[in-house]
């Protein structure tokens, strides 16, 4: 019972935070990422850095649609040879995105379709791409929280995201970004 006063007591000294609009109207994000191969073809591809730009529309304060490009480098891990090789997964589609504001933050949620291009055919040796095959569908889905500036038409935000490449023997990548938006609107 007094841990619930204290709880109490502190709730309202604190106060609630004050709502803190963001604008709402046409977007450009870039984040910086760290990209993670996961499970069976993560043997044959380290962790590597990525970079993701997003542009699109707030349609309404709590969703928004747009497209992306994205790009990562991963080291081939695979059995001798060759040793030493890069690839380089490129990415781009469409997306949505929900959020729900709480004072000065906001979480969402995220999903969308679109392409895969990988730049080498490394994985070939492992059989993680066919032969003349660098291109795959890509479905994503992930979340974060963002906060906004003082100045409405910033944010700055913590992002994470699975992707899903079937035609690579279904590779899954687990993406997680930093990224600064700016919103080009008023409303």
């Amino acid at each position: 019972m007094i841990r619930l006063g204290i709880g109490v007591a502190c709730v309202l000294a604190c106060g609630v935070a004050d709502a803190r609009p963001a604008s709402t109207g046409f977007f450009a994000e870039g984040g910086l990422a760290v990209d993670d191969v996961l499970e069976g073809a993560g043997k044959y591809a380290a962790t590597g850095p990525g970079l993701a730009i997003r542009v699109g529309r707030d349609l309404f304060s709590w969703l928004s649609i747009g497209g992306y490009v994205a790009a990562s480098t991963h080291e081939a891990t695979v059995p001798p040879p060759p040793t030493g090789q890069y690839f380089q997964l490129y990415r781009a589609g469409g997306d949505g995105r929900i959020n729900v504001p709480i004072g000065p933050m906001s979480i969402f949620v995220e999903g969308g379709f679109g392409a895969t291009m990988i730049s080498s055919n490394v994985l070939q040796q492992v059989m993680l791409t066919k032969a003349g095959s660098s291109f795959s569908a890509t479905i994503h889905g992930g979340g974060g929280l963002e906060y906004q500036l003082e100045n409405r038409h910033y944010g700055v935000g913590l992002a994470a995201d699975g992707y899903v490449e079937p035609e690579f023997k279904n590779m899954k990548v687990l993406e997680g970004r930093l990224y600064l938006r700016y919103t080009y609107g008023g409303g």
